[in-house]
């Protein structure tokens, strides 16, 4: 199991409670399986690895920093 901190913005924060935590996922483990874990439509957010935005096809590195990226709007 490889250690990675989720950072959580937006809406993703208050449904979350929080602005960050620490998640256990299998190693070989991608940016897919993270948001089903998660209960998170892949479609709804963008996905940033080490700074990074990927695709959710992406494996997730040993101990990365995961930021969950909700879309933005304004007026």
């Amino acid at each position: 199991m490889n250690q990675h901190t989720l950072l959580f913005f937006g809406p993703l924060r208050d449904e979350f409670g929080v602005s960050e935590m620490v998640i256990e996922m299998p190693e070989n483990c991608d940016v897919g399986h993270l948001l089903v874990h998660l209960d998170i439509d892949s479609n709804l957010v963008k996905v940033a690895v080490n700074g990074a935005i990927v695709p959710v096809s992406t494996k997730l590195p040993m101990d990365s920093e995961i930021a969950l990226l909700p879309p933005v709007s304004g007026g």
